[in-house]
């Protein structure tokens, strides 16, 4: 009798273990597509096996999910999220110089050539006095809106990133929260999991991050590789200040060291303002390549005008004015002084090459001139300008090609992450048929047994009577 009983309780926990296993195999298919999810899979330890001597068939849920796969994909998210935030950016850095000379500055460039260029024909004549003012305006409004422009984009950049920081540390609080719940759980939690998962992932799109796997199953994550955000059950906030200089631009409250670079959409933001942006616009102790084209520019123009004379024998005057006492606010100030009129211009050149339009003719030929002193920084202002302008376009053509790259190791990867942790719906449907066999099978064993069990408690009846 006693045999008869261990055995239904063997049959029975048998049953109980399928029953566990069928339900992980329905939990997969029903979250098939859940983000973050990996599939799990129900392992059942029969007792005397793996260690089992209890009185009981164990089943222990184990998760798909592998650090290592996770740790590539993060990688790759983070960088295809960086070169793609570049790609955008300098997609709008890239607008502001145009090289077929149809807009901007060079076709301003251009148009004041033209215009001091008829002047020298005519140098008495009002007209043509005038459209050279007017020439001499549009090439400091084009410096103006290029600025104002790139100004823009900067504080847009910097809003972004503030934004961005937001969502990181949102992401990071939730992560500390998941991390609380898989500390208390007794066994794997798939809910739970895939949060904390799929969390993981939007963060690494916002900023590289490493992360870590603790004994208790909580993780560690730092931003850049240095910068805390999260130490088991307890997240720190990340700030930004891309006013700073670079390298103390985004802190943790955890402190750290701020690593040279980040990826992900942050590191995009930081990267473009600081290596693209900046460099023209000027700011943290650079002049900015603009504005040094602009002063030089306006300089040569004023140094031409004063030391011609007018047509009446006057000294001439300057005609550019801007702030001299910042060298990064030079473009975004540049104009002309609204008081010169084209009589005041001092287009005639004095000395032993004196002549009635010598300085109109030098005005006309100098933003391609090879003359030492009316370049910039060695060369023409055109072929300075150009200079901007390919920098800008190669490295929006680098960005644009990376992020190609990028986002091609991205899908390997992603790839790669399904066919090991993701669910197949083939697999499962196979794994549902055995359980589901074994199961029917154990509950017939049940069957069995509590029908001889009655039978046995019959006969002894019979026999007590």
């Amino acid at each position: 009798m006693s045999g008869l009983l261990t055995s239904l309780q063997g049959v029975s926990s048998a049953l109980s273990a399928f029953t566990q296993a069928l339900n992980a195999d329905q939990a997969n298919v029903a979250n098939a597509s859940t983000p973050g999810y990996a599939a799990v899979r129900a392992v059942i330890n029969p007792v005397g096996f793996f260690g089992n001597g209890g009185g009981a068939d164990s089943v222990v849920l184990q998760s798909t999910g592998s650090a290592q796969v996770d740790a590539i994909v993060q990688a790759a998210t983070s960088q295809a999220s960086d070169s793609q935030t570049q790609t955008q950016q300098l997609t709008a850095v890239n607008q502001q110089f145009s090289i077929t000379g149809s807009s901007g500055i060079l076709a301003a460039f251009q148009q004041f050539s033209t215009a001091f260029s008829n002047l020298a024909v005519t140098p008495n004549d009002a007209s043509a006095g005038a459209a050279a003012l007017a020439s001499a305006q549009g090439v400091a409004s084009a410096f103006n809106s290029v600025a104002q422009s790139l100004a823009s984009q900067s504080q847009s950049i910097q809003a972004s990133a503030q934004s961005t920081v937001s969502e990181i540390n949102n992401l990071a609080g939730q992560i500390a929260q998941y991390n609380v719940q898989v500390r208390g759980a007794t066994s794997l939690n798939p809910g739970t999991d895939a949060s904390r998962r799929s969390a993981l992932t939007q963060l690494s799109s916002l900023v590289g991050v490493t992360v870590t796997q603790n004994a208790d199953g909580t993780v560690n994550v730092l931003a850049g590789g240095t910068l805390p955000l999260v130490m088991g059950d307890q997240a720190y906030t990340l700030s930004a200040n891309l006013s700073s200089a670079p390298g103390s631009q985004i802190t943790s409250s955890g402190g750290g060291v701020t690593p040279s670079s980040f990826s992900g959409t942050l590191g995009g933001l930081v990267d473009t303002l600081n290596n693209s942006i900046t460099p023209i616009l000027g700011g943290n102790g650079q002049t900015g390549s603009l504005n040094t084209l602009a002063q030089g520019f306006a300089s040569n123009v004023n140094n031409l005008l004063t030391s011609g004379v007018t047509s009446g024998g006057a000294p001439g005057v300057p005609l550019f004015t801007y702030d001299t006492t910042n060298a990064s606010n030079v473009a975004a100030t540049l104009a002309i002084d609204p008081s010169v009129t084209p009589d005041q211009l001092g287009l005639a050149s004095t000395g032993a090459s004196a002549s009635s339009n010598g300085i109109a003719n030098q005005l006309a030929g100098l933003t391609a001139s090879n003359n030492a002193a009316s370049q910039i920084n060695g060369i023409a202002p055109q072929d300075y300008y150009s200079s901007i302008a390919q920098s800008v376009g190669q490295q929006l053509s680098d960005a644009t090609s990376q992020s190609s790259s990028d986002q091609t190791n991205l899908t390997s990867a992603q790839a790669n992450q399904t066919s090991v942790e993701g669910v197949s719906l083939d697999q499962e449907a196979i794994n549902i048929t055995a359980d589901q066999r074994s199961w029917e099978a154990a509950a017939k064993l049940v069957t069995v047994m509590d029908s001889l069990t009655l039978d046995t408690i019959n006969l002894v009846g019979e026999q007590v009577s």
